[in-house]
């Protein structure tokens, strides 16, 4: 009987389930082309738009302009070398002028073994650096050589009819009067096609060289299946970037990958001119395949297409492997009905099992399963109506005590006793700005209820990311990470519940403005180091909570947000060991009210990766380097470009008021960057 109804539903199952795999394999190859076209897009807006910024930035330079003359050669040389050196994706720099003065600077993997000879380029790295004198016709070309150590080699000369004027980089920058992107071409000096970004400035253009090899490694990587085939046309239908193919030798390797290249080809160049988008199936010698073609967004004036060809076998291997599974499994359901038909008569053992299951479920403090055990038998019964009623009483409990301390409880209760361990924690303080005066305008009951949402509201953040919340201080929290139970990651998991708690926090702020009511904005103090933590206090009652001097740093760094405008601020402690997880900005260094020792402010911006905040940070970073160096007025430029990143930010004010008034009145003579602030 079991048989009957099983089998019929099994294979109503199956195919179902084969529907249901071909529509997510159709999917799954949409997912995977969004994921291409978001890697090459990256590629592009991430890497060659952060570096034609700074290319907009050195043309506003004055030394960058043509009136600046052959005078400030030699600082533009050294800028367009260390450009090198940051921006490993940029193959060389350069700058012309309207004279025919030409300045530039380059990697030797563009250069040939012939051309190293010919200039004697050194064994190793180094980065050539060559300039053409101004005027017509043959003019001499001096270049050396940049050694990875800082040294140069000896200047050699010889004459060039080389003319900046002439190239496709100039000439499209000077006609768009705009950063511009050239189409695929062979360098004038290398035997690389690539890519010109050009950037106008005031008599000239300012260049960079991109070889089309890194993004031809980059697509290699984004191959849908084995045989797939990923091409890339950055923006002229002649010039095709294509996945490595498979080698011939390779028995794996179909035999139609030519033939399928040169299908994908013609596509992308008939979807250049037909919207940018295509999808086709094709049979290319007894196999087929499936053709998509997609355009990405124009960059400086250029439209990239991305093209994939992928056999159809191999989309449909994952599910035929899903299918096999999916049968074996229902071949294996039906053994396993058979067998339940035969327990069915077990009614009293399976009512007890249940009753020990909720009885486990609750010694593990888990109180999801509120549904009484139901039995013909009365002693049953009561006992599953006893279960019930302890599940209740401890799913109250829970909420006055900590689970991780009540399960280290039931695990080992000899250690309830009083007394500690020493140990590493992460300590979080959290304050609500101007609560006396909130709490003087609402009435009691009301102020209680917020409350009560608010910290209900935190107290997900902070548990959600394995923290234990120490007390409820006024309208402040204490919390801590790495107890009762060990946590290895404990600073990244209090890092994340700061910010999460804080987003949070911003959105009920929000919510009660709208509604007219006063917000709570929540400030966050985050600190990681040794304390005593175990069970403190008389034998009748104790509570679990840490001393040492770890909870203090914390409150006196949630107490500085408030000179900065800041909400989460966590100590050089917590930065240094959450470092590459999250995106951080430096913010100060200050001896805090009532103490000696330096302590250094690190503000979270967000988990890494996020290049949302380069500009940002770059901006805010020129200016602490020029504010260490006493370049006060430069720092305050720095800080008014940040702060038009992003407006309203309370640091940028703080140290812009900051700098004017060492710039008029001086920095005392023992100034040494740290600052002293005269209030809590």
């Amino acid at each position: 009987m079991t048989a009957l109804v099983v089998v019929p539903l099994s294979s109503a199952l199956l195919w179902l389930g084969w529907r249901s795999v071909d529509l997510l394999e159709q999917r799954s190859v949409e997912h995977r082309m969004a994921t291409l076209e978001a890697a090459v897009s990256n590629f592009l807006s991430g890497g060659l738009r952060s570096i034609v910024s700074v290319g907009m930035t050195l043309a506003a330079q004055p030394s960058f302009a043509a009136s600046a003359g052959e005078a400030a050669d030699n600082e533009r040389r050294r800028q367009l070398v260390d450009l090198l050196d940051r921006h490993p994706a940029v193959e060389a720099a350069f700058v012309g002028y309207d004279d025919g003065r030409f300045l530039y600077a380059g990697r030797l993997s563009l250069l040939s073994i012939a051309q190293r000879e010919e200039f004697g380029a050194p064994d190793g790295e180094a980065i050539i650096v060559r300039s053409v004198e101004a005027g017509p016709g043959t003019r001499p070309e001096t270049w050396w050589f940049v050694l990875p150590g800082g040294g140069t080699t000896p200047p050699r000369v010889h004459p060039t009819s080389f003319d900046p004027r002439q190239r496709p980089w100039y000439i499209d920058a000077t006609n768009r009067k705009a950063p511009t992107l050239t189409e695929p071409y062979r360098f004038a000096w290398a035997d690389e096609v690539g890519i010109s970004a050009g950037i106008p400035l005031r008599g000239g253009v300012l260049g960079f060289d991109f070889s089309l090899d890194t993004l031809d490694e980059l697509i290699t990587q984004y191959k849908i299946t084995p045989n797939a085939i990923v091409m890339a046309s950055p923006g002229s239908p002649g010039a095709l970037i294509g996945s490595e193919p498979c080698r011939p030798a390779d028995p794996d390797c179909f035999r139609q990958d030519a033939l399928a290249r040169q299908a994908l080809g013609r596509l992308l160049v008939e979807a250049s001119g037909t919207g940018g988008r295509a999808d086709r199936n094709v049979t290319l010698d007894g196999r087929d395949y499936r053709l998509l073609v997609r355009s990405m967004p124009a960059l400086l004036g250029r439209t990239f297409m991305i093209g994939v060809a992928v056999p159809d076998e191999e989309l449909s291997a994952a599910s035929k492997v899903l299918l096999q599974r999916a049968a074996a499994i229902a071949a294996g359901a039906l053994a396993i009905a058979a067998l339940a038909v035969l327990g069915v008569s077990l009614l009293m053992s399976r009512a007890v099992r249940r009753i020990a299951q909720r009885t486990e479920r609750i010694r593990n403090l888990d109180f999801s399963d509120p549904v009484p055990v139901s039995s013909s038998i009365t002693e049953l019964r009561q006992l599953s109506d006893s279960v019930e009623n302890m599940r209740r009483g401890l799913q109250i409990f829970g909420r006055y005590v900590s689970k991780d301390l009540v399960a280290q409880i039931l695990r080992s209760p000899e250690d309830s006793g009083i007394g500690g361990e020493q140990r590493e924690l992460t300590v979080m303080f959290t304050d609500v700005e101007g609560f006396s005066f909130i709490s003087e305008s609402i009435d009691p009951k009301l102020l209680t209820s917020r409350l009560s949402r608010y910290f209900e509201v935190l107290g997900t953040a902070i548990t959600n990311h394995r923290g234990m919340i120490d007390k409820y201080i006024g309208d402040g929290i204490m919390a801590f990470w790495n107890a009762p139970a060990p946590d290895p990651d404990h600073v990244v998991n209090a890092v994340r519940a700061a910010l999460e708690a804080a987003e949070a926090s911003r959105r009920l702020e929000s919510k009660w403005r709208d509604r007219g009511r006063p917000g709570f904005r929540t400030r966050f103090g985050l600190h990681t180091g040794p304390a005593v933590v175990g069970n403190v206090g008389a034998r009748e009652r104790i509570n679990y909570t840490l001393v040492g001097a770890v909870a203090n740093q914390a409150s006196r760094l949630e107490g500085l947000n408030k000179i900065y405008g800041t909400e989460v601020l966590a100590s050089g402690e917590v930065h240094d060991r959450a470092r590459s997880r999250f995106v951080w900005r430096h913010v100060d260094r200050v001896v805090a009210v009532g103490t000696s020792g330096v302590l250094e402010l690190w503000q979270p911006l967000g988990p890494a990766p996020d290049e949302g905040h380069d500009a940002f940070l770059e901006a805010w970073e020129k200016g602490k380097d020029s504010y260490r160096g006493r370049r006060f007025a430069y720092a305050a430029r720095h800080f008014e470009r940040a702060l038009a990143l992003k407006p309203g930010d309370g640091p940028c004010k703080v140290f812009i008021e900051r700098c004017r008034g060492f710039a008029e009145h001086g920095a005392p003579a023992d100034w040494d960057g740290v600052w002293h602030p005269d209030r809590k």
